[in-house]
């Protein structure tokens, strides 16, 4: 790799952390893109949103101490355990940004390109410059997941949770939320406490709760179910404090177990806002949707019978979650995506996340593939920051 500046793509919590950590090894750097945007939008729709995740494990990297979440929140009087605020955890982002990498730039990389052994990136002001490597930490951006049944209904009709300006807009509405994961069960509460008329359409034969986890606990069941900031349970322990370990692993074993581990559920805190509190179709898969006058007409198939229902709703909300695929990341010239070997349409990454194309690396979500399911998760980006900042020292 040529020695010149490294360019990183996205300003959340990976890329924030990754510009902490080259920063500390004097590894000359830009990163662009408006910090903490995609988690803000989330926040900013309205309601009372949050992490599902523990406060602890929910932390950005960085060498300096005195940067946790928690460093953030205990002299502010703020939830350290769980469950953390959202918008709390946006300030947090944006005051480690001030703190460790002010000199973010706020603007969006309109593309990628390979020239010689390194890189031309365009920004969307105009300026163009040449990259010894680049970094894409988009998080979650741009990957939302709508099912093909949905995909074809209008955007005033569809909509992904992601999407979603303001659930005030739905006030008075029938609405149909898909899944039966976080994501969805979220937005059903939501929606209702806007006012609006919440259904939510589940595959599972039952919708699945997490259980709260007492913060004080016997030496016993520390032994037996270790909190780790993946979880608790011995695999979740594992994960955190042994992550390189699933990249050694053979690709199809790891694909499939990122694919099955954390099936969907919801936070124990959401669960009194859920119940009983909007109807819940279970056991059915969304057969079709169709435009009809004044909403859309969706048809559930029943996976006991295989018999149908049709149901009349005014909107739908995909709470379907999302899906890594190289091939959605715009940005990067299609010459340039077509040398990234996948997995699973996700980038395939050696132990310092370089992807097959020469000095193109990828942290965050898209690693999961490569590295485990803690990666989907901000746990990661201490690992992630160490081992690409390492690459380039």
């Amino acid at each position: 790799m040529s020695r010149g500046v490294v360019a990183i793509v996205g300003a959340g919590p990976y890329g924030l952390s990754l510009a902490a950590h080259l920063a500390a090894r004097g590894i000359r750097h830009r990163i662009f893109g408006r910090p903490m945007a995609f988690w803000a939008q989330i926040a900013d729709a309205g309601g009372e949103r949050y992490l599902k995740s523990f406060c602890f494990g929910t932390s950005l990297s960085t060498p300096a101490p005195g940067f946790t979440f928690a460093d953030y929140n205990a002299p502010r009087g703020l939830e350290t355990f769980e469950p953390c605020s959202m918008a709390n955890f946006v300030d947090y982002g944006r005051w480690f940004q001030q703190a460790q990498a002010p000199w973010v730039e706020p603007v969006d990389v309109a593309s990628v390109e390979r020239s010689g052994d390194g890189f031309t990136v365009a920004l969307h002001s105009g300026e163009s410059f040449a990259a010894a490597a680049v970094v894409v930490a988009t998080g979650l951006a741009g990957y939302a997941e709508i099912p093909a049944v949905l995909a074809a209904l209008p955007p005033h009709l569809a909509t992904h949770t992601s999407k979603i300006d303001a659930f005030a807009t739905f006030k008075g509405r029938s609405v149909a939320v898909v899944g039966g994961g976080q994501s969805a069960l979220e937005a059903a509460a939501l929606l209702r406490e806007a006012g609006a008329e919440p259904q939510l359409i589940v595959r599972e034969e039952a919708v699945g709760w997490q259980t709260r986890v007492s913060p004080r606990r016997t030496l016993y069941r520390m032994l037996r179910s270790p909190i780790s900031g993946l979880g608790t349970g011995p695999k979740a322990w594992a994960l955190v404090h042994f992550p390189g370990l699933a990249h050694r692993m053979p690709d199809r074993w790891r694909v499939a177990f990122v694919k099955r581990h954390l099936p969907p559920e919801g936070a124990w805190w959401l669960r009194p806002r859920v119940e009983g509190k909007a109807p819940i179709h279970l056991g059915v898969a969304l057969a079709a949707a169709r435009p009809a006058a004044g909403g859309v007409e969706l048809v559930l198939r029943h996976k006991a019978d295989g018999g149908e229902t049709k149901l009349f709703v005014e909107h739908v909300v995909a709470g379907t979650g999302y899906v890594v695929d190289v091939d959605r990341l715009g940005f990067l010239s299609p010459g340039l995506r077509r040398t990234i070997a996948r997995l699973a349409g996700a980038p395939k990454l050696n132990a310092t996340f370089e992807s097959t194309a020469p000095g193109l690396f990828f942290v965050g979500p898209a690693a999961a593939m490569s590295f485990g399911p803690m990666f989907r998760f901000v746990v990661g980006a201490e690992y992630a920051s160490r081992q690409v900042s390492g690459r380039f020292a």
